[in-house]
């Protein structure tokens, strides 16, 4: 058990530091929305491939290993079926989803997709701002949903009775795991937020001490709505 919660640790630090290294490489200043939209789209697809194909082979690897239990003093022949039951449905599952993962593109390659087939520069360089916005509105909530769900988790975990058939208290472990799983969703901002305010602060949306810009865009979304938007430093 400890081990496990020891690689799901692992696993998590991974994936935060994939995401951050993902988000520094696309802090390229002076750059239009749609050139920021398809980096994004491009770090996602990557992120998505590394993802689906991790999971894929831990996965893989799962069944291989379950596939090696066999019966002995510990276990008997019920005690190895019903583990290489569980098992084998756990490597499944990984393999099923890791399948999607790299089978479906994301939102941000979604979009960019979308916004290419728009002939007018213009036009396209407004559709892919509202796409930056629609993204990392998104993954704000996301990631603010997550850390919720995290932090809610964490706290029932460190004052949950330790259990009774084990003599230490693994809860504190998975209280602890979940922690520091919501103090990344709170703290860390996703890449669609960085790269948007990337976006806004090239364009001059950083307001200087004393100095008043308003701001009014509008443009075709992909699926030929009005998009405006209006903004104003102070």
């Amino acid at each position: 058990m400890k081990t496990i919660k020891c690689l799901l640790l692992v696993c998590l630090m991974l994936l935060v530091t994939t995401s951050q290294v993902l988000a520094a490489n696309l802090n390229q200043p002076s750059l239009s929305a749609e050139t920021l939209l398809g980096n994004l789209a491009q770090a996602k697809k990557t992120e998505r491939i590394i993802g689906g194909v991790t999971l894929t082979a831990l996965g893989i690897g799962t069944g291989v290993l379950v596939s090696t239990i066999k019966s002995g003093e510990d276990l008997n022949k019920e005690d190895v079926d019903v583990l290489k039951t569980v098992g084998y449905w756990g490597a499944g599952i990984m393999i099923g989803s890791g399948v999607i993962i790299l089978a479906l593109p994301s939102e941000a390659e979604n979009h960019y997709k979308d916004v290419k087939t728009i002939n007018d520069p213009a036009a396209r360089e407004n559709a892919a701002y509202s796409s930056l916005v629609f993204c990392a509105e998104k993954a704000r909530t996301e990631r603010l949903v997550s850390g919720t769900i995290s932090a809610g988790a964490a706290l029932y975990y460190l004052f949950a009775e330790p259990n009774y058939y084990s003599e230490e208290n693994y809860n504190k472990y998975s209280g602890l795991m979940f922690a520091a799983a919501a103090a990344s969703s709170f703290f860390i901002r996703s890449a669609e937020e960085k790269i948007l305010d990337q976006y806004e602060r090239g364009q001059g949306y950083s307001a200087t001490e004393g100095q008043h810009r308003p701001s009014f865009r509008m443009g075709w979304l992909p699926n030929g709505c009005v998009t405006a938007v209006y903004s104003y430093q102070f």
